[in-house]
């Protein structure tokens, strides 16, 4: 029984289709796909649990019956809760599936992307963040010169710690959006306002957040990560976690 007196979600977005991954081993499934032995799923929940997480949200899409099947079998392992949260709108994009855990959540939790490997330290330094600020946090990666996939990367404008601007598009830009966020609840209103407006993503509510002026950055420092989004990158985030070992 988890005796922990400050319960602390997490909701992984494990919804998509992942067709530029599927030529990767997986099923085509991308959250199941292996990088070096253990699943992009499976590394996720991990982290989560190192980070002290006592409730994990899991939003499904594509292929939901086989990976609430995966998520049973796994959950008498972890020393944490896990939930299923069905998304029949996945389709749409990925700001419906942060939107579907809106009935489960009244609290601060953790948001994070099934398909990004990172240093699970980052996570308990959002949680630590996360203490002394209302506001909800986005960890970025200032190293622009280093990311593998510039292209297609989601951008961020800093204002010391202020994020002024996100976009894939923005032209202007001094940070990298690492997919790891600290919510405030205040994400679903922001995430239905930009539904409203015609934007059913994840980055259209944060920049409803950023206009109301609660969305902030931690930068990660050197620490690691990386989206993986195609096989190119699958096997450059083997080589990166290989050299750490």
């Amino acid at each position: 029984m988890i005796k922990d007196p400050t319960p602390l979600a997490a909701v992984i977005l494990a919804a998509g289709r992942g067709e530029r991954l599927q030529g990767a081993a997986g099923g085509g499934s991308k959250p199941l796909t292996p990088l070096l032995g253990i699943t992009l799923l499976e590394r996720a929940l991990l982290a989560c649990q190192a980070a002290g997480v006592t409730d994990c949200y899991v939003v499904l899409g594509y292929q939901r019956e086989r990976l609430e099947s995966y998520m049973v079998a796994r959950s008498p392992r972890y020393r944490m809760r896990l939930h299923t949260v069905p998304n029949p709108h996945w389709e749409l994009g990925n700001g419906t599936s942060a939107a579907s855990v809106a009935p489960y959540l009244k609290s601060p939790f953790l948001l994070l992307m099934c398909d990004h490997v990172f240093d699970p330290s980052i996570l308990t330094s959002l949680i630590t963040a996360g203490k002394n600020t209302e506001t909800s946090l986005l960890a970025v990666d200032e190293r622009i010169d280093q990311i593998f996939d510039l292209d297609d990367a989601t951008k961020v404008r800093l204002d010391a710690c202020n994020i002024t601007a996100i976009g894939k598009e923005l032209q202007h830009y001094n940070a990298i959006d690492t997919g790891l966020f600290f919510c405030q609840p205040s994400l679903f209103k922001a995430l239905e306002q930009a539904n409203a407006l015609g934007d059913a993503s994840l980055s259209g509510g944060i920049r409803q957040l950023i206009a109301a002026g609660t969305m902030q950055a931690m930068p990660i420092g050197d620490r690691f990560w990386m989206d993986i989004d195609t096989t190119a990158c699958l096997i450059q985030a083997e080589h990166e976690l290989l050299k750490q070992l």
